[in-house]
């Protein structure tokens, strides 16, 4: 069979006629070694041809003669989470403009993933970790990550980490509830034992305390991060014999739960109760009346996370780290306690 000319493999012979450049700087741009060398202008030109001629560099061809293979792994604890989805989207859209493409791992339970990471590294074929709310086995040589690894939504000494503002996330929640009036706020916990969420409810217990309000423990309840577990867990708060006015869950997939248990005894919200979450993915948006939040911002992150990598790979003198602020969307699911309109 005899294929025709438009079958072809669009190649950077056929970028550079087009944009009107040597082949050797389509290389140049798409090898990372562009700068100082090509304007940005030129840059940019070239990968907005590339893109209108669906051009992909030989991916084979450039790791053999490179020895590297410009693949990252994303590597989260939980892929049926929407906000690692969200994370991921804005971290594969930053590396693809880098020449990067991103892989998903998902740990599950499985905590001793070491061995892979250390094949992984010395056979080089992932260049580099973006670990997510995920922490490096206990007993890892950290040493092996370094420039090679981002820490996004934690800590770890000797790695460059990007933190989230929990505490203030958490505080400016509170404050808005308690600003409307509300002193019987209940915790709708994650039922997940890492530091992001013991955040949450450390600065819940100090906020509460701030306001010389009695901490109990009958107004906390823990859920796993999936609406059915979130829904059993509301309906315990729901129906002591004082309920809370109010319900600061720790994510968005807990808010599910909350309206759900808050729908089966009829209630209104926020007329009868006042929900806040955590994360401002699409479930805010698509739960009615929209779901007042703490927002993280999510492509932004994973932007960030892929953008401090590239820079590690280049000169580590220090790991870097960063705090991402996050600031209190208001919504409809929030208002001013029965009494106090």
């Amino acid at each position: 069979m005899v294929r025709g000319k438009e079958s072809r493999s669009i190649t950077s012979v056929d970028v550079a006629r087009k944009a009107g450049v040597s082949q050797s700087t389509v290389s140049l741009v798409f090898a990372g070694k562009a700068s100082g060398r090509v304007s940005p202008q030129t840059q940019q030109e070239v990968l907005r041809i590339a893109e209108e001629m669906g051009y992909r560099p030989n991916t084979v061809a450039r790791t053999l003669r490179l020895g590297h293979t410009n693949i990252i792994a994303f590597v989260i604890p939980d892929v049926s989470n929407p906000f690692f989805a969200a994370v991921l989207k804005g971290a594969e859209q930053t590396a693809r403009l880098h020449d990067y493409t991103v892989i998903l791992v998902s740990t599950g339970e499985d905590q001793e993933w070491q061995r892979v990471v250390m094949d992984a590294l010395t056979t080089h074929s992932i260049e580099g970790f973006v670990l997510c709310a995920v922490r490096p086995p206990g007993d890892m040589d950290i040493a092996i990550l370094r420039s090679r690894a981002v820490i996004v939504d934690e800590t770890w000494t000797g790695l460059s980490s990007l933190s989230l503002d929990i505490v203030g996330g958490t505080q400016a929640a509170m404050r808005h509830l308690f600003g409307l009036g509300h002193r019987q706020v209940a915790h709708l916990a994650a039922d997940v034992d890492v530091e992001t969420f013991r955040q949450r409810q450390r600065t819940y217990e100090q906020e509460l305390a701030l306001r010389g309000l009695v901490l109990e423990a009958r107004y906390t309840a823990r859920a796993a991060l999936n609406p059915a577990s979130a829904l059993q867990a509301a309906r315990k708060l729901l129906h002591l014999s004082e309920p809370p006015t109010a319900i600061f869950c720790d994510d968005d997939l807990l808010a599910i739960g909350a309206y759900k248990a808050a729908a089966e005894l009829g209630w209104e919200v926020p007329r009868q109760l006042s929900i806040v979450g955590f994360g401002d993915g699409l479930i805010a948006q698509t739960l009615a009346p929209e779901l007042t939040t703490v927002a993280i911002p999510t492509a932004a992150l994973g932007k960030r996370a892929i953008e401090v990598l590239l820079a590690d790979f280049e000169v580590l003198e220090q790991p870097h780290s960063e705090v991402i602020s996050l600031e209190l969307r208001v919504r409809g699911s929030t208002t001013a306690v029965a009494g106090n309109a």
